[in-house]
């Protein structure tokens, strides 16, 4: 017999056509008011317009061709310009004064960084639902156990062989593809966090028994339970389901009673139809996010000095956290930075994919990042998919080949050899078009990552962990500039909101 061979992936590099010759939309705007700025002047001063226009359309023309890590000069300047007059207003700092607090709605809450305030409400099933009036927009959150889904550690034995670790992502693959079959089905984000992890259950457990009274056993039992509380580490995996009351949804929820209690009925519909999926996929432990466990992901992710406490109350009544004592009480946000109760954040947008070939699971490298010392680096990663109709992905892909074959006419014009680049974005298009008319659906992924520290200078040196991790592992991570309140909470969170 054979050896298996694992399954390998590569990815697509990002797409580089513009909307003509490389260039983007506004990039082209830019171009047209420099040239149109010039041919103002020549027509009114002659040839000396040219030189008198030079300070305005020099650094137009500038701003709109030259390009660092991928964007051009006028989108960095813009941010920038953008961000320093939030700080000028002072739009990038809060501070909550619960005694000058409005009351609000119960189970209302206002954060800030998001557009909207958002309500949770509880299902009969004890699940917590977010809802986001403003925009229309439900979110139902579940716990998910991976068993070894990641490639396994050097000093840990694998508890999947190769055939089975491959067959449950194939299998995991197919239940994120079955969302883009139901038309409301906004959003899918699968939130991975990684944290020290606490011993407080099992400890509580110890002491609550006879074996705690047996001469000889306390002490050696009591240590052991100290050396395991420096080193276990906590990796929570959290799935998403984020949704409109549209099409269908709307009949479904009229079904139910409409209101409240309809918009609660269709996400125990939805809850009990993701929950199949997930248990014939082979992923047979999960659970689903109560509003207090809501809160202490939350809370872990805004104020990690008080996880502690919040880990003592594990298989208690108290257990987890009152989503109202989740929200921030402080956000100082900086450049690539931002400052919450006792912590500092700093969030990535994945740019690039490894596009050589590698093993699934080889985000393990980065989910497992330590540093220097040895401990874990705090961060939370999540992947967000945006389900697209197949026949709108199809006229996305028919625009993005007419530019393609413009472009290529234009480097045939000037003289300009082919590139590799330019080929690898042809290649792309045909297998996406091959990809969608098989009959795959399509989810639109970005992703982002969030490392945490309980201190400016430890985030320094946790970022740069992180960073090593992330190139080990293929990615490019690029710090959000000038948006990391936004990312934090709109992302990190729970709430299936996504970025912009």
């Amino acid at each position: 017999m054979s050896e298996y061979q694992p399954q390998t992936v590569a990815f697509d590099r990002l797409p580089s056509q513009g909307v003509v010759y490389g260039i983007s939309l506004l990039s082209v705007i830019a171009l047209l008011v420099a040239v149109l700025t010039m041919g103002i002047s020549v027509i009114s001063q002659g040839f000396m317009g040219i030189v008198t226009s030079l300070p305005v359309t020099a650094p137009l023309a500038t701003l709109a061709l030259v390009k660092i890590q991928g964007e051009t000069l006028l989108i960095h300047t813009l941010r920038e310009i953008g961000g320093h007059m939030r700080k000028a207003t002072g739009a990038t700092s809060y501070k909550k004064r619960p005694e000058l607090k409005k009351p609000s709605p119960t189970g209302a809450l206002d954060l800030p960084g998001r557009d909207g305030r958002i309500h949770l409400y509880e299902a009969e099933n004890g699940a917590v639902v977010v809802w986001d009036a403003k925009h229309g927009v439900a979110t139902i959150s579940c716990m998910v156990a991976t068993p070894g889904l990641g490639q396994p550690q050097a000093d840990s034995a694998p508890t999947l062989t190769p055939e089975q670790r491959d067959a449950l992502i194939f299998e995991w693959a197919k239940v994120l593809g079955s969302f883009t079959q139901k038309q409301h089905i906004t959003r899918v984000t699968v939130i991975e966090q990684t944290r020290p992890g606490t011993v407080a259950a099992e400890r509580r457990y110890f002491e609550d028994q006879l074996l705690s009274e047996v001469t000889g056993v306390q002490e050696s039992y009591r240590e052991a339970l100290e050396l395991a509380d420096q080193a276990v580490v906590a990796h929570l995996t959290q799935l998403t389901i984020s949704f409109t009351v549209s099409g269908n949804a709307r009949t479904l929820v009229k079904g139910a009673g409409g209101g409240i209690r309809g918009l609660l009925g269709l996400a125990e519909l939805e809850m009990q139809t993701a929950e199949e999926a997930l248990i014939l996929a082979g992923f047979t432990r999960l659970v689903w996010v109560t509003p207090r466990e809501w809160g202490a992901w939350a809370k872990s992710l805004i104020d990690p000095a008080g996880q502690s406490s919040v880990d003592r109350r594990i298989l208690t009544e108290w257990q987890g956290v009152d989503p109202q004592a989740a929200t921030p009480m402080l956000i100082e946000e900086k450049r690539t930075s931002v400052e919450t109760d006792s912590a500092w954040h700093r969030t990535f947008w994945i740019n690039e994919w490894p596009r050589y070939e590698t093993h699934p699971g080889f985000l393990s490298r980065m989910v497992f990042a330590r540093k220097q010392t040895g401990e874990p680096v705090r961060h939370t990663f999540a992947l967000i998919g945006t389900p697209t109709q197949v026949s709108k992905a199809m006229k996305k892909i028919e625009e993005q080949k007419r530019t393609w074959i413009t472009n290529q006419k234009l480097r045939a014009k000037s003289g300009k050899p082919d590139s590799a680049a330019d080929e690898a974005d042809w290649e792309n298009l045909l297998q996406h078009e091959t990809d969608l008319v098989g009959g795959q659906g399509e989810l639109q992924f970005t992703a982002y990552l969030t490392v945490t520290a309980t201190s400016e200078d430890a985030l320094e040196a946790e970022a740069a962990s992180m960073l090593n991790a992330c190139t080990a592992a293929g990615l490019e991570p690029r710090p959000v500039v000038w948006q990391q309140t936004e990312a934090l909470l709109n992302v990190a969170y729970p709430c299936g909101a996504g970025m912009k």
